[in-house]
């Protein structure tokens, strides 16, 4: 896949060589306790394992590291079950997130013909629901999933959005 350049960042697929960025945003605590999927510490040897597996990204289906030019892989925005992203600790707040994740929803629709896309969040992670309001998604239901690094079942709030309120959304 040819990288995404959006006006910050540079979106591309993953590389052994991110390992160590990788592992040091994701193994933070407090990156780590809203991703449910991800335990906690966080080592190095697991930050390989997962992008050994990484496939190059479709619009269909993607994991994109999020590189900050001069700064490197600053985070992750995926979009396989649904939309998914984290931002390292020091980068929170400026935006990032919502760039990243523009940039593959606009890749996404672009190159299918899906309707809708979903996503979720831990029910008290703010700035990712903050996030997916921003992007159009909109809440569906509740439900409980399995916390890997907290090691409890955490309610999450599953949110949608469709092609046709993301196209809207374009044209504002």
């Amino acid at each position: 896949m040819t990288p995404i350049a959006t006006k910050r960042l540079i979106l591309r697929d993953a590389t052994l060589d991110d390992a160590p960025l990788y592992a040091l945003g994701v193994g933070e605590y407090e990156v780590a306790r809203f991703l449910t999927p991800v335990p906690y510490p966080y080592t190095l040897a697991m930050a390989v394992d997962w992008l050994r597996q990484a496939r190059p990204a479709t619009p269909e289906r993607s994991m994109l590291v999020i590189e900050l030019p001069g700064t490197g892989v600053i985070g992750c925005v995926s979009l396989i079950n649904e939309l998914g992203f984290w931002i390292a600790r020091p980068h929170w707040n400026r935006g990032y997130v919502t760039e990243a994740a523009t940039a593959l929803l606009d890749w996404h629709f672009a190159g299918t013909h899906a309707q809708a896309v979903a996503s979720s969040a831990h029910h008290n992670n703010a700035a990712s629901l903050a996030v997916q309001s921003k992007l159009g998604f909109v809440p569906m239901r509740r439900e409980m999933r399995f916390s890997q690094t907290l090691q409890h079942n955490v309610e999450h709030v599953v949110t949608t959005l469709s092609r046709q309120d993301w196209q809207l959304r374009g044209s504002r």
